[in-house]
C-alpha cells in the first residue's frame, strides 16, 4: 500500500504550456487519494509563491518540497527546512554562467531576479505570483541570501554543457536540469530526493510506501528512491531509464491515470 505520493509540477502534474493547469481529473484523483489517508507532497523546482498559487486548493496537509529541495515548507508558508547556496559559490557560479553564454537568475526566498532581456522570463510567473525582476547584472545582488543560481539557455546547450558543469562542481554544489532551458546550482546537501527522504523519515514512511512522479533530470533521484518511480510519457530518455513505470504525458493526465489504476487499488 502506498502512503505518500511525491509529484513534480511543471511537465508532470501541470498540463503543457501555455495553459499549465491541474485538470479536474487530476484534482479528483488527488482528492480520492487524500481521502483514504495518502499524503500528497508536491516536489517542485518552483518557489513558495508558485506552490501557493497553483496548489492552494489541493489536499496538501504536510511539508512540501520547493526550490528543488532547498526549501521544505507547508502550503501556508511555514518553513521547516531551508538551505541557501553557500555564499562563497554565488559570484563564481554567476561568472562561470556568464562566460558560458547563459543568462542568469538569482533566487531569494521571496523573489527571483534575472539579467535584463532574459528569454521567457516574463512568462515564468502569472499573477498573483510576483514576476521575475529584471536587473542589469544579477551579480550586483550579492551578498543577498541566495537559494539557488540558475542558468538559462537553449535545450541543446543545457544538455551539452550539463555534464561539464556537474564535473566542475562535483562535491561542491548540486547541479541539475529542471526544465528544457534551465540548469540550477544549489547547496550540495539538497535535492528533491534528499528532501523526500527527510519528509519520509519524519513521517515514519518507508521507500516501499512511496510513489514518485516526474519528467526531468531533477526528478531522477526521487524516482529511484521511491518504490514506484513514474516517468511521464514525454520525459527525456534518461528520466525514463531511472523509472520503473512510464505513464502517459502531462497532456494525457498521466499522473491521474497512475493514481486511478495503480495507487488507489492498493488501499485496503
Amino acid at each position: 500500500m502506498y502512503r505518500l505520493l511525491a509529484i513534480d509540477l511543471d511537465g508532470t502534474l501541470l498540463t503543457p504550456r501555455p495553459e499549465k493547469i491541474i485538470t479536474s481529473r487530476a484534482r479528483e484523483a488527488l482528492r480520492r487519494a487524500a481521502e483514504v489517508g495518502i499524503i500528497i507532497v508536491i516536489a517542485t523546482g518552483q518557489n513558495l509563491a508558485v506552490l501557493q498559487h497553483t496548489c492552494g486548493d489541493l489536499p496538501l496537509n504536510g511539508p512540501q518540497i520547493i526550490e528543488n529541495g532547498a526549501v521544505i515548507a507547508n502550503i501556508h508558508g511555514h518553513i521547516y527546512y531551508e538551505r541557501p547556496l553557500p555564499t562563497e559559490y554565488i559570484l563564481p557560479t554567476l561568472k562561470v554562467l556568464r562566460e558560458q553564454g547563459f543568462y542568469r537568475a538569482y533566487h531569494t526566498i521571496h523573489r527571483v531576479y534575472v539579467d535584463r532581456n532574459t528569454p521567457r522570463s516574463e512568462e515564468w510567473y502569472r499573477p498573483p505570483v510576483p514576476p521575475a525582476v529584471q536587473v542589469e547584472n544579477v551579480e550586483q545582488l550579492y551578498p543577498l541570501s541566495c537559494i539557488k543560481v540558475v542558468g538559462i539557455g537553449t535545450e541543446e546547450v543545457i544538455r551539452a554543457r550539463r555534464p561539464m558543469l556537474e564535473e566542475m562542481y562535483a562535491g561542491k554544489l548540486y547541479v541539475t536540469q529542471s526544465s528544457f532551458d534551465l540548469i540550477e546550482f544549489l547547496h550540495p546537501d539538497v535535492s528533491k530526493e534528499k528532501a523526500l527522504r527527510r519528509i519520509a523519515a519524519d513521517l515514519g514512511i518507508s521507500a516501499e510506501e512511496i510513489a514518485a512522479f516526474g519528467d526531468n533530470h531533477n526528478d531522477i533521484g526521487m524516482l529511484r528512491f521511491a518504490s514506484l518511480g513514474v516517468a511521464m510519457g514525454h520525459a527525456h530518455s534518461e528520466v525514463k531509464e531511472a523509472a520503473n513505470y512510464v505513464t502517459g504525458s502531462n497532456a494525457e493526465d498521466g499522473v491521474a491515470a497512475v493514481i486511478e489504476t495503480m495507487i488507489l487499488p492498493t488501499v485496503k
